[in-house]
C-alpha cells in the first residue's frame, strides 16, 4: 500500500471517525474538523511507529500537517 493511501486510512479510521469518510488528499485536515492538536499528536505517533521516520517538534507545524497531500510531502523531505 503506498504512503498516501496509509496516511488516509489511518486519518479516515482513527482521526475522522464517521465526521467524514472518503478524505482526498488536498482536504484541509485542521480547518474542516477533521483533525485538532490531539489528533496531530496521534498522527506524529502512527508517522513515527508506521513509517520510522523522526518527526522533531520543529517539524510539527500547520504547513506540514494541513492535508495529507502536505503530510506526504513533509514525509518525501524526511
Amino acid at each position: 500500500m503506498d504512503r498516501t493511501k496509509e496516511l488516509t486510512n489511518f486519518v479516515e479510521s482513527e482521526l475522522a471517525k464517521g465526521r467524514k469518510s472518503n478524505i482526498k488528499p488536498d482536504d484541509d485536515l485542521l480547518s474542516e474538523g477533521i483533525i485538532d492538536s490531539l489528533g496531530i499528536l496521534q498522527l506524529v505517533s502512527f508517522i513515527e511507529e508506521k513509517f520510522n521516520i523522526q518527526v522533531d517538534d520543529e517539524d510539527v507545524v500547520l504547513e506540514n500537517f494541513q492535508s495529507i497531500a502536505s503530510l506526504n510531502n513533509f514525509l518525501s523531505a524526511k
